[in-house]
């Protein structure tokens, strides 16, 4: 119930997000931080907006994929450099049988799964959700998976289990912990804006959310059909305060059909086409936009890691073009009339088909 009444608050906001005097982000009136919108927002616990898991068999894949892929290229600069010599030490304590058998999935991993992104790959994308929803199950097996994987691993299952698991699943506990009062306190107002700053709905029921030690090397990344977030729980620009915006913007991911959609007719109504990159800057900018409202001390996700500058986003013209929007003082299509104007890429008439992506990442790699 308290869901549904969620949706129906965010959805005549939405009607109402049309009118520049309403102030999406709380910060009219002198009350910078939208102490207000807060207080009488409806109360939403975390439960009722995500469903936290942090299973076995999507922790044991995640693992393999991302030891293989240091075995072949080396650590690829995230920050997470102490866990992974934890990691490699514990691996210098298996057994000579432990050894040849890890080493053997590590093995196939390389051949076999590296040239498949975890992101954007169909097939990886079919096994991860498998393997997520087996939890914590004595077995993988699955008649249309390749036996060769679960053969690889199934044995590796026993391993891992002994030597890694319980410290993984610790550092996923203490995550799932620690942001779970964030988002109780702040979870319905900030999916009630970024919803009314798009003019659309937030999901209606709890997105599943699995915390796994090792995630992209982006530290969190969002795949639709049906809409899940992984996310990394040793990943040090996942934690804390930060730790809230990336899982809301891993969740405002789930809106990346509608929300390039939005951009796509409003570029086309000024005869422009879409930089490319623009939606998930919009994206991002108006995640950490509203996080850093409710911690005016805070550095957004984007900023801290330069995406801006690694990415070839325009802060600059976001600033200007988009935060009137998500301050409430523009309508929608102005905002988007504003950005169109203020890129130089000339476009067709017509407008374009709005993507459909199976996936889309949560945070670029850094």
């Amino acid at each position: 119930m308290t869901v549904k009444i969620l949706a129906f608050v965010v959805l005549i906001a939405g009607f109402l997000a049309g009118s520049p005097g309403v102030c999406i982000a709380g910060n009219g009136g002198g009350n910078p931080r939208g102490t207000s919108e807060q207080d009488s927002a409806p109360q939403v616990s975390a439960h009722d907006l995500f469903e936290f898991h942090s299973g076995f068999w999507i922790n044991l894949h995640l693992f393999l994929y991302e030891q293989a892929a240091i075995a072949t290229a080396g650590p690829r600069g995230t920050p997470h450099e102490a866990e992974l010599a934890t990691d490699a030490s514990m691996a210098a304590g298996l057994s000579e049988d432990e050894t040849k058998t890890w080493s053997a999935a590590l093995a196939y991993y390389r051949k076999n799964m590296l040239r498949h992104d975890l992101v954007s790959d169909a097939d990886m994308i079919a096994l991860k959700n498998h393997l997520e929803d087996l939890e914590g199950a004595t077995s993988l097996g699955r008649a249309d998976l390749d036996p060769a994987l679960i053969s690889v691993i199934d044995d590796a299952a026993p391993i891992y289990r002994s030597h890694w698991w319980q410290l993984h699943d610790a550092a996923n506990q203490t995550w799932i912990k620690a942001v779970m009062p964030l988002v109780d306190k702040n979870g319905a107002t900030l999916s009630q804006q970024i919803a009314m700053a798009f003019e659309t709905l937030w999901p209606d029921h709890p997105l599943r959310v699995d915390v796994v030690a090792y995630a992209s090397s982006g530290g969190s990344y969002t795949t639709l059909r049906p809409a899940r977030i992984i996310v990394s729980s040793i990943d040090g620009g996942n934690q804390n305060v930060a730790a809230l915006e990336v899982l809301f913007h891993a969740a405002s991911a789930t809106l990346t059909e509608t929300v390039s959609g939005i951009v796509i007719r409003g570029f086309a109504a000024q005869k422009k086409s879409v930089p490319p990159g623009l939606a998930e800057a919009i994206l991002f900018f108006t995640s950490g936009f509203f996080v850093k409202q409710l911690y005016p001390g805070y550095t957004p996700y984007a900023d801290r890691f330069e995406l801006w500058t690694t990415e070839g986003w325009d802060r600059a013209v976001l600033v200007k073009d988009w935060q009137p929007r998500v301050e409430g003082r523009i309508t929608l299509d102005a905002a988007l009339a504003q950005l169109a104007g203020d890129f130089s890429t000339a476009g067709v008439a017509a407008p374009q088909q709005a993507p459909a992506p199976q996936t889309t990442p949560a945070t670029p790699a850094r």
